[in-house]
């Protein structure tokens, strides 16, 4: 069933990744910020992510047992992305936390632009970079667990609480920060895929504390395959207007873009690896009918 997952998101990849950036490039007003080209790019992105996250909840729930420990997500690439994801968001944090610090100091007072929102809110954005930076200690310390094998929240459950409560208070920052955002497709886009990351966050959390059940073992990995579908189309074609020097038609940083596109790699090479393990496991099952 995870395999019949995985075409179903990457066949929504295929159809959603080009298109949107074809959007990007092509229909949005650089003044207003709408699509030009009466929502149909919007439409097929939308319909596409929306049947390929439908199918990927629906395929899961069919899923009649989904079993593995801490030990078989291992790996190399996890270590390497999760790595990169402690890494992205520590530094992520720390900028947080140095705009607040700053204040007005860098940035001045115009009619026509609006203030930043660690200007408008700066106990809020504050609070976010501090919790970030712990919850990136937080994702370092469970690189290393996962490189040398060993839960390291077995001890500590509550502590596997911290990543998912950075996600919280990202997801309550986007809000406030979205309803002042001209294109709200975007913004549903951005706001659908923090959702995902935290029902995913949650469900993972409940897994290294070792109380688990097989209700949220689907919720790990069908919310991270649709948190991956929703981040790889949002993220990687900002990234790519970035390059082309065309940033300014993004509505997300791309210090956000980066940082949300490596957290999905990473929970995409759990999903991976657990969608081998099952795949060798059903192997060996045969064989030994046979």
């Amino acid at each position: 069933m995870m395999k019949k997952m995985w075409i179903a998101f990457a066949v929504a990849c295929i159809l959603a990744i080009p298109v949107r950036l074809y959007q990007l490039m092509n229909f949005v007003d650089s003044k207003t910020g709408f699509f030009t080209d009466g929502n149909v790019t919007a439409g097929i992105v939308s319909a596409a992510l929306i049947l390929g996250c439908a199918g990927i909840l629906l395929l899961s729930h069919r899923e009649k047992s989904i079993s593995f420990t801490f030990g078989d997500l291992s790996g190399f690439p996890a270590v390497i992305f999760g790595g990169l994801s402690g890494a992205a968001l520590l530094i992520y944090s720390l900028r947080q936390l140095m705009l607040v610090a700053a204040g007005r100091d860098t940035w001045y007072d115009d009619t026509l632009e609006q203030l930043p929102i660690w200007v408008q809110h700066p106990g809020l954005y504050g609070a976010l970079g501090l919790l970030g930076a712990l919850a990136a200690i937080n994702f370092l310390v469970l690189t290393w667990g996962l490189a040398v094998g060993r839960n390291p929240y077995a001890a500590l459950p509550a502590g596997a609480l911290m990543v998912p409560l950075w996600s919280c208070l990202d997801l309550t920052v986007m809000f406030v920060r979205y309803t002042e955002v001209v294109n709200t497709i975007e913004s549903l886009y951005s706001m659908f895929m923090v959702i995902f990351l935290l029902l995913c966050l949650f469900a993972e959390s409940r897994f290294w504390a070792g109380v688990d059940d097989l209700r949220s073992r689907r919720l790990m990995v069908s919310a991270g395959m649709c948190y991956g579908l929703l981040a790889l189309t949002v993220t990687v074609p900002n990234i790519l207007m970035y390059a082309m020097g065309r940033g300014e038609f993004c509505s997300m940083s791309m210090e956000s873009s980066v940082l949300y596109l490596v957290i999905a790699l990473f929970l995409l090479t759990l999903g991976v690896k657990l969608t081998c393990m099952g795949n060798a496991d059903a192997r060996y099952e045969k064989k030994s009918f046979n």
